[in-house]
């Protein structure tokens, strides 16, 4: 509060040293004509500068209440934010008017009468992945929220593909790869919806995959604990690579939770492409089945 007093003040001397210099005296002119031009001229300028200095102090001034309004927003929806270890916790200190897994209110609710609750949250899960035409294999996730707000997000899918065709092919057969190393920023959360920003660095190693090797994935996640046992998710990203070469990836995920696990199954899909050559076109689909396992921290 007193940081943004003095701002106010600094405002408002600014604008009175600016008024008082744009009618500052001015040096005599040798024509009178000249001097009634110029004179006019002064006027007009100084009028635009005050009304250039006006609007800029008031695009300055909603600058600083949007900036104030969007702390407090963002103080509200991620400090205030506590966890159960699990969706659809059934804990005896806990009633179900505060929520199956995400919990809000205020600070002192939070900490002083609902201890169960934590700052943090975690899942890990394993699946077994299969692709059409790219290949079978298993997909491992770690991701979580070390603080209500920011966290990480870490993925491996490792994938097989073998032709035989009586003989062993080993141009078309071998090891796919992919990992995703990263975080994720929270940009809501509740039980019915949460969504999160992801960025990762991310590389393709194996045959087919030399144009894939170092880039950046830029994403979204959002899921939902809609009503018990029920959990609905869907991340979506774009991998960006060098000369232009791209993927786009969906998974759009149910599962079933008991206890601290959740079972669940996803359709999955990737598109690869490059912005330069339209007819370097390759999507490939598929499906996964796994288990997840949700925990917290030690509670503080």
């Amino acid at each position: 509060m007193k940081r943004f007093l003095i701002l106010i003040c600094i405002l408002f001397s600014f604008r009175v040293n600016a008024s008082a210099l744009s009618f500052s005296p001015r040096v005599f002119e040798s024509s009178l004509s000249e001097k009634n031009a110029l004179s006019h001229f002064s006027l007009n300028a100084s009028s635009s500068r005050e009304e250039d200095e006006e609007t800029a102090e008031d695009l300055f001034a909603w600058f600083v209440v949007i900036c104030v309004v969007a702390l407090g927003v963002c103080y509200y929806w991620f400090n205030t934010v506590r966890f159960l270890d699990y969706p659809y916790q059934d804990d005896e200190t806990v009633s179900p008017a505060d929520g199956n897994y995400v919990a809000r209110g205020s600070i002192s609710g939070l900490v002083l009468t609902l201890p169960s609750y934590s700052k943090n949250r975690f899942s890990f899960d394993t699946s077994l992945v299969y692709l059409h035409n790219l290949g079978i294999g298993n997909e491992t996730r770690f991701e979580g929220l070390l603080f209500p707000y920011i966290g990480p997000y870490f993925e491996n899918l490792a994938l097989g593909k073998f032709y035989t065709n009586g003989t062993y092919d080993f141009e078309k057969s071998g090891f796919r790869d992919n990992i995703k190393l990263g975080g994720q920023i929270s940009l809501l959360q509740t039980n019915i919806l949460s969504a999160a920003f992801l960025i990762q660095y991310t590389t393709w190693r194996g045959n087919g995959f030399e144009d894939f090797k170092t880039g950046c994935n830029v994403g979204l996640l959002l899921r939902s604990y809609p009503v018990k046992p029920l959990v609905i998710e869907w991340k979506m990203g774009c991998h960006n690579y060098k000369h232009d070469f791209s993927v786009f990836e969906s998974d759009l995920h149910f599962g079933f939770t008991h206890g601290p696990y959740e079972f669940f199954a996803s359709w999955k899909y990737f598109n690869f492409y490059n912005s330069e050559n339209d007819n370097y076109f390759k999507d490939f689909s598929g499906a996964s089945i796994g288990i997840r396992r949700y925990f917290c921290l030690p509670h503080s």
